[in-house]
């Protein structure tokens, strides 16, 4: 809406549930494995057999029970099996990236063990070969299917955006017996 903040507009726009639905249904056949590859699924499996995870979904059955909560492997998707982003997360995934090189570099310049620069730059080249793939087969879609999943994107983006809300506290209340 061309606030200098998207928390501005996140206190007035809201997406419709119609409007998420429709994006739901084209990028369920967009959906991408921790190597993507292609792993279309149903509308109700994109959102009822997965948890949303920062950079994608999870549809490791322990973490999709606790909500996101546990995941085992302690949340590095680009290495897990059960990660399933979908365009709509290309931003955020890019961004990660960025940041992962950042890390690394901060990593290198503290002189710190090897093994915490090769899982940097496993992590880096992971989620580059989810980004690298999934980009390259939205370039051989047609013009017209990739803008319709652009603007499915974006909704989805807005969606979770707006889906920051806090919650009030709540007051406990103890019940007694008027015995």
């Amino acid at each position: 809406m061309d606030h200098k903040s998207v928390s501005t507009t996140q206190r007035y726009y809201t997406v419709s549930l119609k409007r998420k639905r429709d994006a739901v249904t084209k990028l369920a056949a967009h959906v991408v494995d921790n190597h993507g590859r292609p792993r279309p699924i149903s509308e109700a499996a994109y959102e009822l057999r997965s948890v949303a995870v920062p950079y994608g979904g999870c549809t490791e059955p322990s973490n999709v029970k606790a909500a996101g909560g546990s995941c085992p492997i302690r949340f590095q998707c680009a290495s897990c099996g059960f990660y399933r982003p979908d365009p709509s997360y290309l931003p955020a995934i890019e961004q990660h990236i960025n940041e992962l090189r950042a890390d690394r570099e901060t990593a290198q310049a503290m002189d710190a063990a090897e093994f915490v620069i090769s899982a940097f730059t496993a992590q880096i080249t992971a989620f580059e070969q989810v980004t690298d793939r999934m980009r390259r087969r939205l370039a051989a879609l047609p013009a017209t299917e990739r803008q319709e999943i652009e603007e499915a994107s974006t909704i989805l983006r807005k969606a979770r955006a707006g889906n920051t809300h806090a919650l009030l506290p709540l007051t406990v209340v103890s019940r007694t017996d008027p015995a």
